[in-house]
């Protein structure tokens, strides 16, 4: 915005930037905020809830607010020369403006209009057409590297010193993506913490390939690695340090939270449609169904049901 006053403090570029200054205030210093992915993961949750007849009107908001916010066109111009990717149906992180794909976020998106595709449009609205879920799988299919791995903005080729202007100490080497999985079955996570973000997501994406525990050696190690740090409360809690350190590091004190126990108990449940696992995910079940957790600022763990279920009543 300060650019374009510099150019013509009269001019469109710098009104429109003007205009849109109460979304970097009050959404998100960072320019811009998490609209779609919350959106998404949000109307996921409701469907595995199974309350259709309950929650019919969040849904068709939610969808429509799916349909609304899908990027529908190239950057303008010879955008190619100018070292752009296609970005014509992809989602993004927060709103359709911001324009800058992101494969983990479309991906989202597109599963949750294959899902409401299914179900009547008098609940939640008219389904999107399939040319632009189509496009969609356009932009992830074009996103995947030589080693089959999909990279979250753009494909991967760029040089490792590239990183060199990397300004962030806690996620490092997001510039150019590197892909590996770590010996203990693990995988880094970049946008979340840290090897429990990542696993939970790795264990889903191995489910959804059809791998099972008996022709998988990533998948059985994979669900191995969260059931040997379960806690004795059944929870599991881990240290943003571990961004740091690249190694798994507990939550001093050695307690669990709801995020990352939620997080190990989707992954375990994913692991388990190819090998049942009772036991460990049983313990942090019986957790949850007692209520004995709820999400603070202080990183303790209490109560929550009435909470929950006051919310869902709202939405």
């Amino acid at each position: 915005m300060l650019a374009c006053w510099v150019e013509d403090p009269f001019g469109d570029y710098f009104k429109k930037h003007f205009a849109r200054l109460p979304d970097y205030i009050w959404i998100d210093m960072q320019t811009f905020g998490s609209q779609l992915w919350d959106t998404s993961l949000g109307l996921e949750a409701l469907l595995t809830c199974q309350l259709t007849d309950e929650i019919g009107p969040t849904l068709m908001k939610g969808h429509d607010c799916l349909n609304k916010s899908q990027v529908g066109d190239n950057p303008s111009g010879d955008f190619r020369s100018m070292y752009r990717h296609i970005c014509k149906g992809p989602w993004i992180l927060s709103d359709r403006d911001h324009g800058w794909k992101i494969s983990d976020y479309t991906a989202e998106g597109l599963m949750c209009c294959v899902l409401l595709s299914v179900m009547p449009t008098e609940i939640v609205g008219e389904k999107i057409e399939t040319k632009r879920l189509c496009d969609a799988i356009n932009v992830l299919l074009s996103l995947q590297s030589k080693n089959g791995d999909i990279s979250g903005w753009e494909p991967t080729g760029t040089s490792k010193w590239l990183e060199l202007l990397n300004p962030s100490e806690l996620f490092e080497d997001v510039f150019i993506e590197q892909q590996y999985i770590e010996p203990d079955g693990s995988w880094y996570g970049n946008w979340g913490i840290c090897f429990t973000y990542a696993t939970w997501f790795a264990l889903r994406g191995l489910a959804a390939a059809y791998k099972m525990y008996h022709n998988c050696l990533a998948l059985r190690k994979a669900a191995d690695f969260p059931l040997k740090l379960q806690l004795d409360d059944g929870g599991w809690g881990e240290s943003y340090l571990s961004c740091l350190v690249k190694k798994f590091t507990p939550v001093e004190g050695n307690r669990s939270n709801l995020v990352q126990t939620a997080w190990n108990l989707m992954g375990l449940i994913h692991f388990g449609k190819a090998e049942n696992t009772s036991s460990p995910s049983s313990k942090a079940l019986d957790q949850f169904s007692e209520g004995r957790w709820r999400f603070s600022s202080t990183g303790n763990c209490w109560s929550f049901p009435e909470e929950l279920y006051d919310t869902l009543s709202k939405l």
